[in-house]
C-alpha cells in the first residue's frame, strides 16, 4: 500500500467528517498539511474530553471486583458498535456520491476501502470510548501500573473496534451481492438494523436481569472470562488464550476482506451506486392540486433518497434506547399521588432534549434538498410555506420517535394514567421547542454538496458534540429532577412548588417560541 497516498485519502476523508470545523480553520489560513495536523489535533482533543468526562464516572468503579458489571459494559458498547458500524458502513460505501471522484485516480483498492473504514471508526469511537475506560478501569484497580494498564487497553480497544468493523464490512458487502438487495436495498437494509436493534436490546435485557451489580467477585460467564482475566491477570493462561483468540479472529477477517471483497471492490460500489440511481428514477405520477400535498410528496421523497432514514434510526433511536433500557430496571413506585406529575413532566421535557440531536430527521430537512433549496427560492411559492412544511413533516417524524420510547418507558415502569400523560404531554411539546433550534440551526449549518449523510450529523463538532450533548443534558436534567423531586417530597407545599415550576416552563416556552418567530421565521416572510 502507498502510505502517501492512503494518507493524502485520509486528510480528504478528515476534512468531509467535520466539515464546519475544516471551513473554520480555513478561515484562520490553515491549509495542506497544516490543516490535517489541525484535524487529527481535534479528534485527539475530544478524546482527552471524553476521556474525563466518562472517567469521572467510571473510574471510581472497581470492575477488577464487579466481573458482572465488566460484562455488562463490554456487551453494552460492543453491541452500541456493532449498530453504528453497519449503518456507517452502509453510509460511506453505498450511499455516499464520491466514489466517481475516486475512479479515474490511481489508488488501490485497499487504499480507499481502509479510508472509509478509518471515517466509520472516527464516528464510532466516541460512542463506544466508554469501553476503553471499563478496561483501563479493571487493569488499574487490579493493580497494574498505569502506563502498562493504558497501553493493555488500547491495544485491546483497537482489536475489538478492527474486528466489529471487519466483520460488519463483510456482512454488508456479503448483502450488497444477494439478488434480494438489488431489488429491495432500502427494506433488505432496514431489516438488517432492526435485527441488529433487536440483538442489541435483547443482550442487553439479559445482561440487565443476570443482576449484575449484586455482589463483589460474583462469578462472570465462561464468554467474558477470558477477556475479563486479560486486564486483572495479563500473564495468565486464560489471558494468553484470549491474545491468541483475538488475533486469530482478526486474521480471518482480514483475509476474508483481502479475498473477497478488496478485489471487486470498485465494480461493485460502481453497480450498486448505478442500481441505486436506476430505482431512484423511477417514480409513480400522482395527480396533486393541493401545494402542500405537492410539498409533501417532495419532502417525503428527499427522505427516500438520501438513506436518511435509516441513519435516524440508529443515531437517534439506538443509543437512546441503550440508555433506556439501562436505567430502566430503576425502581419507580407506581402509586405515586398527583403532586408527582410536574416532575414527571420535566422529565418529560429533559427525554425530548435527549433524544432530539442533529442526527433527527428535523435536524437535517432543509440540508437534504442540497442545491434545490435556492431553485425553490427562485419560484412564485412562498419560502415561509415551503419550509414550515418541511419542519412540520421533520417534527411529526421525530413525534413518533420519541412517544414510541416514552411508551416504552411508561410500560417498564408501570406509570398511572396521569403520570404517563403527564411525560406524553411534555413530550410531545418539548419535542416541538427542541426541533425549532434543530431546524434552525440546518438552515444556518446548511451543506448543498455532501456526500453522505454522515456529514450532516456531523455538522457543528461531529459526534464527539452529540455525545457531549447528550452527556450534558443528561446531568443537567438529573439534577434539576433530583432537586423538583427533593422539593415534592420533602413536605413542601405541592400546589406553590408545581406553580412556580408550571409558570418558569410558561415563561420559558414563550421566550423559546418568540424568539424563532422572531429570528427565523420572519426572515422568510
Amino acid at each position: 500500500m502507498n502510505k502517501d497516498q492512503f494518507k493524502n485519502l485520509l486528510a480528504v476523508n478528515l476534512r468531509l467528517l467535520n466539515p464546519q470545523v475544516t471551513d473554520r480553520l480555513r478561515r484562520k489560513g490553515k491549509v495542506g498539511a497544516e490543516l490535517t495536523n489541525k484535524l487529527k489535533m481535534q479528534f485527539l482533543l475530544n478524546g482527552l474530553i471524553f476521556f474525563l468526562v466518562y472517567g469521572t464516572v467510571m473510574l471510581p468503579i472497581n470492575l477488577a471486583e464487579y466481573p458482572n458489571m465488566f460484562t455488562y459494559y463490554v456487551v453494552l458498547f460492543v453491541l452500541l458498535a456493532i449498530s453504528q458500524s453497519i449503518s456507517g458502513i452502509y453510509s460511506v460505501f453505498f450511499a455516499g456520491k464520491d466514489l466517481n471522484n475516486y475512479l479515474p485516480l490511481p489508488f488501490k483498492q485497499k487504499e480507499i476501502f481502509l479510508s472509509k473504514v478509518t471515517v466509520v471508526a472516527l464516528n464510532v469511537i466516541p460512542f463506544i470510548f466508554p469501553l476503553f475506560i471499563a478496561f483501563f478501569s479493571t487493569a488499574w484497580h487490579a493493580g497494574i501500573m498505569i502506563p502498562i494498564a493504558l497501553l493493555l487497553s488500547l491495544i485491546v480497544f483497537c482489536i475489538i473496534l478492527t474486528i466489529i468493523l471487519f466483520a460488519c464490512a463483510i456482512i454488508v458487502f456479503a448483502l450488497t451481492k444477494t439478488s434480494i438487495f438489488r431489488k429491495h436495498q432500502k427494506m433488505v437494509m432496514n431489516g438488517l438494523m432492526v435485527i441488529t436493534l433487536v440483538i442489541a436490546m435483547a443482550g442487553i435485557l439479559l445482561v440487565n436481569n443476570s443482576d449484575y451489580m449484586a455482589g463483589k467477585h460474583q462469578a462472570i460467564s465462561p464468554i467474558m472470562l477470558p477477556l475479563f482475566k486479560t486486564f486483572v491477570e495479563p500473564t495468565s493462561i486464560i489471558s494468553l488464550l484470549n491474545w491468541i483468540g483475538l488475533i486469530i479472529v482478526l486474521l480471518i477477517l482480514g483475509f476474508v476482506l483481502k479475498r473477497s471483497i478488496l478485489p471487486h471492490l470498485s465494480s461493485q460500489l460502481t453497480s450498486i451506486n448505478s442500481q441505486m440511481l436506476s430505482n431512484s428514477g423511477k417514480r409513480k405520477h400522482v395527480d396533486r392540486k393541493n401545494l402542500n400535498a405537492i410539498l409533501d410528496a417532495y419532502n417525503r421523497q428527499v427522505l427516500k433518497e438520501s438513506n436518511i432514514l435509516l441513519q435516524v434510526l440508529v443515531n437517534s433511536v439506538a443509543l437512546p434506547l441503550i440508555f433506556i433500557i439501562s436505567f430502566a430496571f430503576t425502581q419507580i413506585p407506581s402509586d405515586l399521588p398527583l403532586k408527582w406529575v410536574g416532575v414527571f413532566f420535566v422529565g418529560g421535557l429533559a427525554f425530548s432534549a435527549f433524544i432530539t440531536n442533529s442526527t433527527t430527521v428535523v435536524a437535517n430537512m432543509i440540508s437534504l434538498d442540497r442545491g434545490s433549496l435556492e431553485f425553490v427560492n427562485s419560484l412564485p411559492i412562498s419560502m415561509k410555506q415551503y419550509l414550515k412544511r418541511k419542519f412540520l413533516l421533520g417534527y411529526i417524524f421525530q413525534i413518533v420517535i420519541n412517544l414510541a420510547l416514552i411508551i416504552v418507558m411508561i410500560i417498564v415502569w408501570k406509570l398511572n394514567l396521569y403520570l404517563s400523560l403527564s411525560m406524553i404531554l411534555s413530550t410531545i411539546w418539548g419535542t416541538y421547542l427542541i426541533s425549532l433550534y434543530y431546524f434552525s440551526r440546518d438552515y444556518r449549518l446548511r451543506i448543498t454538496n455532501w456526500t453522505n449523510v454522515t456529514e450532516l450529523f456531523n455538522r457543528g463538532g461531529g459526534n464527539m458534540a452529540i455525545v457531549l450533548k447528550m452527556l450534558i443534558v443528561m446531568i443537567l436534567s438529573v439534577g434539576i429532577i433530583i432537586l423538583y423531586s427533593f422539593l415534592i417530597g420533602t413536605g413542601k407545599p405541592a400546589i406553590i412548588v408545581n406553580g412556580i415550576v408550571a409558570f418558569l416552563i410558561i415563561v420559558l416556552s414563550f421566550i423559546v417560541v418568540e424568539h424563532y418567530r422572531q429570528k427565523f421565521w420572519q426572515k422568510f416572510e
